[in-house]
């Protein structure tokens, strides 16, 4: 019953087993389930650890893995604590934010908030502590590369950025400016932005369609968050809910905006600091 219950948590995290079977192996004393997971035996010997990469490999960004944790008699270990610490070896840092770590019952754990800040080698370190012992291994993944879903490119910041908080945007269709609801501009809190958008003359412009692309040029990544655009009670007043900036750095917000027969673009530079 408990390997019972363990697959069937995972298939239901999964919606469905298609692309992940079954193969239960033996592995020393301890069972790993899944051809495609990765596996671990505790420094010493305490615990087995199966990882399953949700999207199959780790990319720049917000990741989420699960893991499957036995005791050294094989059997589920229920109750855990358990931390996760994304590490990079040849840079010798972690992340600013802090995994979180949900307990599914059978043995099963979902590690979620995974933020990769940059390309390259990065180490999983999974500590566990259970039944008054606790234990630790180490997940290597070389080859960390940028995120699938963005075409983010990886260049210095130029000494003389422009910080200003309201421009023309770039072939002067639209006047925008932006307001965080927190000053200074934080970092590893959702938080929203106040556009403006106007015309070039000063008129309000409502009515627009405007999106959101973020990014850190310097790391190669964009926002961990997805936020969305909504039109304000005022005139010409959009609501961007939803923001969260990963770390202190250069960071580049492009708004893409579509009003009647017009479309335009505008991109606010920040430097955040901890």
């Amino acid at each position: 019953m408990r390997f019972f219950y363990a697959v069937v948590s995972v298939c239901l995290v999964f919606s469905g087993c298609k692309t992940m079977e079954e193969s239960p192996q033996k592995h020393g004393a301890f069972t790993r389930h899944y051809e495609s997971s990765l596996f671990q035996v505790t420094k010493m010997g305490m615990f087995s650890v199966e990882m399953v990469v949700r999207e199959h490999d780790l990319r720049t960004g917000v990741n989420t893995v699960d893991l499957i944790l036995h005791d050294k008699n094989d059997k589920d270990v229920i109750g855990a604590r358990i931390e996760v610490t994304p590490w990079m070896p040849d840079m010798g840092h972690g992340v600013f934010e802090k995994p979180s770590v949900k307990e599914k019952g059978g043995g099963l754990y979902t590690v979620e908030n995974i933020i990769l800040t940059m390309s390259g080698r990065w180490e999983l370190r999974v500590s566990v502590t259970a039944d008054g012992m606790k234990d630790s291994a180490a997940f290597d993944f070389p080859d960390v590369k940028v995120d699938r879903g963005h075409d983010h490119k990886m260049v210095e910041s130029p000494t003389d950025l422009d910080l200003s908080t309201e421009k023309l945007t770039e072939h002067g269709e639209f006047r925008v400016s932006y307001k965080s609801s927190a000053a200074p501009v934080p970092i590893n809190m959702i938080h929203t932005w106040q556009v403006r958008l106007k015309t070039p003359d000063g008129s309000s412009v409502s009515g627009a369609h405007i999106s959101l692309d973020g990014d850190m040029p310097e790391h190669g990544h964009g926002l961990p968050t997805e936020p969305e655009v909504s039109e304000g009670v005022e005139q010409g007043l959009y609501l961007v809910e939803g923001i969260k900036f990963s770390m202190p750095g250069w960071w580049v917000m492009k708004f893409n905006i579509k009003s009647a027969n017009k479309a335009d673009s505008v991109t606010f530079n920040l430097l955040l600091k901890e």
